[in-house]
């Protein structure tokens, strides 16, 4: 399992956003911004403009996230990132022929309130398949 506060190392490419475009960003909002340049591949790869988004941040795009199970398989990495991150991941539509990727930053495993937490990929695949059933 994961540790939640984990954060990759970056690249200096990534950093100089940290240090210029992106310095308004929390600690909380630079590791959901590193979870969008990973699923991205890398910042130069986001197709938008990164905004505050409450407590986390967002970005509207038109193209570049290729959202399908196996081939291109950005949900698939996106959900898998978002538990082992410890990271709220969803996606809203953002207007005609756009979408909006929002991230937001969690700090627990178990208890708190629901906006507090969130479950590892075991446990969030451990409830769904219960669900099933």
């Amino acid at each position: 399992m994961s540790n939640p506060q984990h954060t990759p190392a970056r690249n200096s490419g990534e950093q100089w956003y940290r240090d210029n475009d992106y310095n308004w960003m929390s600690d909380d909002q630079w590791q959901c911004f590193e979870m969008l340049c990973d699923l991205c591949n890398g910042a130069h790869h986001i197709g938008g403009k990164v905004k505050q988004w409450g407590k986390g941040v967002a970005v509207n795009l038109r193209y570049g996230f290729h959202a399908s199970t196996y081939d291109y398989d950005g949900l698939t990495r996106a959900v898998i990132m978002a538990h082992d991150r410890c990271i709220r991941f969803e996606i809203e539509p953002s207007g005609p022929g756009m979408l909006r990727l929002v991230f937001h930053k969690r700090h627990l495993r178990e208890g708190g309130e629901m906006w507090d937490r969130h479950p590892t990929l075991e446990a969030a695949i451990e409830r769904v398949r219960g669900q099933q059933s």
